[in-house]
């Protein structure tokens, strides 16, 4: 045991050791001080390394007895004995949360709403809360990463390895802007077993979830029973009873949970918890003067969308085929600009606002 490793190194360690779970880790801890723990364990590992491994990536390790360990999580049953961080932790506790959660195989309805909701959320000032799972989870997240309160997410394998693949440059962007939680330790594979642990936590930091799209038996509805069992309100999108993908929404409406048609409906709910947000301004209505927008002024996915973008309307399908982006990112880059004023969108058209 070294002396100058800290206790929060010691905690980490045992949060990595193989077989030990949040259940056999929360009575470790429980039992004393993290590095007579260790020591008295008998697990195995290098203490050093894993401490190492950790801050070289420039992650923030929490217990329940850090000042940064979320407040939402006090109480809580299920809560982390070890969170781990990239970004900030703190932008928990400043904005109010709203987690827009789905299938990863969504329509084209389902992703250009989650991009919608997520863009206006962030404008009025509510943190949006996702998984940066495919579908529902990154259109949410491209739309949330713009001018307005930091998104966070919550993933369920370890920091140093994101997933999928797909949305490493995401990943990256939302950590930057925000935060992203886990209760794995890095090195730790994204195994099935925790999604259901990474959605229970998911629930718990948010003040209102809502489901856009999500079959009947879909993983969302992990997230939806871990909300109803901490009283936590949860709205849902309709969608068509031809569409499989509103099975699940249908059913949650059926059941009683609040319907969601707008953005003002979940900013009616965060009022209702306590967590009143102004009303965004429609970013359809255009701007009394609009100045004259140059596309250099933005950058990324962003300038490419602007550039496909023409005074004559494009529907998603013909701004998909001339800049060669997934439908998620192109849906967060259309909310951002149209946001910004800049681009409008009316009747499944969208165009450069001049």
């Amino acid at each position: 045991m070294s002396a100058d490793l800290p206790e929060m190194a010691y905690a980490t360690a045992l949060a990595s050791a193989r077989n030990v779970g949040p259940a056999t880790l929360r009575r470790l801890l429980a039992a004393g001080p993290a590095s007579v723990t260790w020591a008295r364990s008998g697990l195995v590992g290098d203490v050093e390394v894993i401490w190492q491994r950790h801050t070289e990536l420039g992650l923030t390790v929490l217990t329940a007895d850090s000042p940064a360990y979320p407040d939402r999580l006090a109480g809580d049953p299920e809560a982390p004995p070890v969170l781990f961080c990239q970004g900030d932790p703190t932008t928990l506790d400043r904005h109010p949360t709203v987690a827009l959660v789905g299938t990863r195989s969504p329509t084209r309805y389902g992703i250009g709403v989650a991009a919608q909701f997520g863009a206006d959320l962030a404008a009025a000032g509510a943190s949006v809360v996702s998984g940066l799972a495919l579908g529902i989870d990154g259109a949410a997240h491209e739309g949330a990463c713009a001018s307005g309160a930091p998104p966070v997410a919550v993933v369920a394998g370890g920091l140093d390895d994101p997933y999928p693949r797909r949305h490493a440059r995401l990943w990256d962007r939302v950590a930057t802007q925000g935060a992203v939680f886990s209760e794995s330790p890095a090195g730790i594979r994204t195994e099935r077993w925790r999604f259901p642990k990474r959605n229970h936590l998911l629930a718990a930091l948010s003040d209102v979830v809502v489901v856009i799209e999500s079959r009947h038996g879909g993983g969302s509805m992990h997230t939806v029973s871990a909300a109803l069992d901490r009283g936590i309100p949860v709205g849902a999108v309709p969608g068509s009873i031809r569409s499989p993908t509103s099975e699940g929404t249908n059913k949650l409406l059926s059941e009683g949970c609040f319907p969601v048609c707008d953005v003002t409906d979940i900013l009616v709910a965060l009022s209702l918890r306590g967590a009143p947000v102004p009303l965004p301004t429609p970013h359809r209505t255009p701007p009394p003067t609009p100045s004259p927008v140059s596309s250099t002024e933005y950058v990324g996915e962003d300038r490419i969308v602007w550039d496909a973008l023409t005074h004559d309307p494009s529907s998603l399908d013909q701004l998909i085929r001339s800049t060669g982006l997934d439908l998620a990112v192109l849906c967060g880059g259309l909310e951002r600009l149209a946001s910004a004023g800049v681009v409008r969108e009316a009747g499944g058209g969208w165009w450069e606002r001049v």
